[in-house]
């Protein structure tokens, strides 16, 4: 037994084995995360690899078992070199019509039986005809993935793929002519050389194996992000519907308790203005002329107010008729003129002609702020009475006879 393991052949072909065996493990649990059919594929076919390198690991250390061993290590490396194939046309998006194994799957077996008895079971020259096979599997596996190729041509997992495959297919190919000369010509096999090959095959078949789970984990990461994008998206759609007044497309009161939650957070010093604006009469013009006037009215004065506000400043849909405008860094003084040209744009002739009252009040800290709320809604009744007031003087002097302009 020490003999056997002092074997550098026998030693490759047991870590090979062993290797081919953890990639299958590794794309199984990966298979349990990440449901794809290319990994359901990879699965099967490194786990072949395994079982084939098994009886190829036996038939070398047991001659006599060559009769038995040889077939199953070549049905064993056809069945990977099929899954292996059509994982990478699951991942490319090719067609692949599964009864294809069962079609193949008797012609491979009997192919496997009849080429070691018709060889006389020597290893050299059933790997010579093995070579040729695995040269065609790694080369329809590379044509396979070519559809994925030119859709991501910068993907890691793609180009470890890919390398590896060609990498492969230029080695078994290469000992085509070694192990023909070999066989033909009774010239003697570079040892060197082949006593490195099981390393050599190792190291790319690892490579093989964690690029197809790589690429596997960007295609999840790739529709991830994008399903992610998607909610994101949605998400910021519902979040604007749901702070939006439907009718008038002013911000709504959630959207102004959001907006005090996003200052606290920012820990920014605020100060500016809070204006309560109100649209006189609309209630007797629902009653008049009914809602679709009252509705008009408002749309008319949300639009005129966000025409003259800053882009920065917020205008909120209070309650029914009332609107409340916030407005950062700026003095009472600055916000009433502005305010001021409020009726005046609303004076020109429309759809319903409506006016509004307003009050405007500064605060100098976001604790403030609520208080200036309420503070600019009596200022606004004030300003409305006062204006009532003056109105109902002028008109007593209209019907008196007395006013003088």
């Amino acid at each position: 037994m020490t003999g056997l393991f002092d074997n550098v052949e026998i030693l490759g072909l047991m870590i090979q084995a062993l290797g081919a065996a953890l990639i299958g493990v590794l794309c199984l649990m990966l298979n349990r995360v990440v449901r794809r059919l290319a990994l359901s594929a990879w699965v099967r076919g490194w786990l072949s690899l395994s079982g084939a390198l098994i009886a190829l690991l036996i038939e070398q250390a047991l001659p006599s078992t060559a009769r038995v061993t040889l077939p199953i290590y070549l049905f064993g490396e056809y069945l990977f070199g099929y899954w292996i194939i059509e994982g990478c046309a699951h991942f490319a998006r090719r067609r692949w019509d599964g009864r294809w194994l069962r079609w193949l799957i008797a012609p491979a077996a009997l192919f496997a039986v009849t080429v070691p008895m018709l060889i006389g079971h020597e290893f050299r020259a059933v790997f010579l005809v093995q070579s040729c096979v695995l040269v065609l599997v790694f080369s329809g596996a590379l044509f396979a993935l070519s559809p994925a190729a030119q859709r991501e041509p910068s993907s890691p997992g793609l180009l470890a793929m890919r390398a590896s495959l060609l990498l492969l297919a230029a080695i078994f190919l290469a000992y085509v002519p070694i192990f023909a000369d070999n066989w033909l010509r009774g010239v003697a096999l570079p040892m060197t050389l082949l006593r490195l090959s099981s390393a050599t095959h190792l190291v790319f078949e690892f490579l093989l194996g964690f690029g197809g789970a790589v690429l596997v984990l960007e295609q999840s990461h790739q529709r991830l992000r994008l399903r992610n994008d998607t909610l994101a998206a949605a998400n910021e759609k519902y979040r604007a519907q749901a702070e939006r007044d439907a009718l008038t497309g002013a911000y709504n009161r959630y959207a102004f308790f959001q907006l005090l939650e996003l200052l606290k957070t920012e820990g920014f010093p605020v100060r500016g203005c809070a204006a309560m604006i109100d649209v006189d009469g609309l209630k007797q013009l629902n009653d008049s002329l009914g809602h679709v006037f009252g509705d008009a009215a408002l749309i008319r004065v949300a639009k005129a107010i966000q025409q003259l506000v800053r882009r920065e400043d917020r205008v909120f849909r209070w309650g029914g008729d009332e609107f409340m405008l916030v407005t950062l860094d700026q003095s009472a003084a600055a916000v009433t003129a502005m305010l001021d040209l409020l009726n005046p744009a609303l004076a020109v002739p429309g759809v319903v002609t409506v006016q509004v009252s307003y009050g405007v009040v500064e605060f100098n800290t976001l604790a403030e702020l609520s208080e200036a709320v309420k503070r600019a809604d009596i200022d606004m009744y004030t300003r409305r009475r006062e204006r009532s007031h003056v109105s109902r003087q002028i008109q007593m002097q209209f019907d008196q006879g007395t006013f003088t302009p």
